[in-house]
């Protein structure tokens, strides 16, 4: 944990080419949003985002719909042989 706070994801985006889900929360403040859209920025590769417009997930899970609903939406169309295709 203490060797974590050296890092940060953001760094190492930019190697990312495989298409990508982000999800995030407006209103987190474990993982701003505006981190996220930084790290997004970076990312070579295809993206797509999915908000829950909520704060960190682990902490009100009730109430995160739409990264959740997303990331089953791709899981159960990769089974089925489909290809991912973010929209960012």
């Amino acid at each position: 944990m203490q060797t974590a706070l050296y890092f940060d994801p953001v760094n190492f985006a930019s190697r990312i080419t495989s298409p990508a889900l982000a999800g995030f929360g407006f209103i987190d403040t474990t993982s701003p949003p505006a981190g996220i859209w930084t790290t997004l920025n970076q990312i070579a590769g295809p993206r797509t985002i999915a908000d829950d417009r909520v704060r960190h997930n682990n902490l009100v899970p009730e109430k995160g719909r739409a990264c959740p609903a997303r990331t089953q939406q791709i899981l159960d169309s990769l089974r089925s042989g489909a290809q991912f295709k973010p929209t960012f």
